[in-house]
This record gives C-alpha cells, sequence and structure tokens, in this order.
C-alpha cells in the first residue's frame, strides 16, 4: 500500500520545502492572490498616518482660549445616587427646558450639571437641615416631598 501524504493548498510539499522554508510568507496569513495584488498596488498599510498640523503661535495680545484642555467631566469625582423615577423625569424635563432657553451655547447641561447645582444650593443652606428623615429634612427647607399614592 502506498503510503500517502496530506496535500495543503499553497504550501509546499515536505519534500519540497524544510522547515527553515515555512514561513509567514510561504504559510500565508492572507491567499497568495491578495499578497500578490497588496505588492501591486502598494501596501499602504504601513503608509506614515498625516499628522495634526501644530497651532500657530500666539501673539501677545491674543486672548487665552476659552476651551478647557481637559474635558469637564474629567476634573470631577463619580458619585453614585439612588433616584426615584419621578426624580429623573423631572431632571430631565428639566434640563431639555434649561438647554431650549440658553442664550448663549457655550456649555452643555445634562442631569448631572443640575445635580451639582443643587448639591451646591443644598451645602449653602445647610445649617437650617434639620430631622430624623428624608421627609423631615425635606420640609425644614420648605421642599415639599413626593406625592404618595
Amino acid at each position: 500500500m502506498a503510503k500517502t501524504t496530506p496535500v495543503m493548498m499553497g504550501l509546499p510539499s515536505p519534500d519540497e520545502a524544510g522547515p527553515a522554508e515555512l514561513t509567514r510568507e510561504t504559510m500565508g496569513t492572507e491567499p497568495a492572490a491578495l499578497r500578490a495584488s497588496r505588492r501591486q498596488l502598494g501596501d499602504r498599510s504601513a503608509a506614515p498616518k498625516p499628522r495634526k498640523p501644530e497651532p500657530a503661535p500666539k501673539t501677545p495680545g491674543e486672548p487665552e482660549s476659552q476651551t478647557p484642555a481637559v474635558p469637564k467631566y474629567l476634573t470631577l469625582e463619580r458619585v453614585e445616587a439612588r433616584l426615584r423615577p419621578d426624580q429623573i423625569d423631572r431632571l430631565g424635563q428639566l434640563r431639555r427646558r434649561l438647554m431650549a432657553a440658553r442664550t448663549a451655547k457655550t456649555e452643555r447641561f445634562t442631569e448631572n450639571t443640575i445635580i451639582r447645582v443643587a448639591v451646591d444650593l443644598l451645602l449653602e443652606h445647610g445649617d437650617e437641615l434639620h430631622g430624623n428623615t428624608e421627609d423631615e429634612l425635606r420640609t425644614s427647607i420648605g421642599v415639599q416631598g413626593p406625592a404618595v399614592s
């Protein structure tokens, strides 16, 4: 019975090539036709990417840019708060109303923006807060609680 050797497409038989000849090119991670077409067209995958133009030097009287180097949200600490569904809905409505009413479109408002302002307001009036429950704290500063059904 004759000994058969498996034939693999695109690879030389073991009789034709020794281990040193089995390179990436001969083993291929892509078909030979694709490799040939890349060579004909010139493989642009290794071409250097264009650099961004450098900004022009500032003149002595030129005002500083108002765009911060780092986005504002990256300068803030992440804190988790659990809100009621009605609070989330009203925050969204308030954000949309405030965004639509802006006269200067310099800063985007998010629900987090409004929460930070609310925390500042609460801290400003912290000495007025007193009570033993969330409802009592709310009442002490004149805020009505959620409607209970």
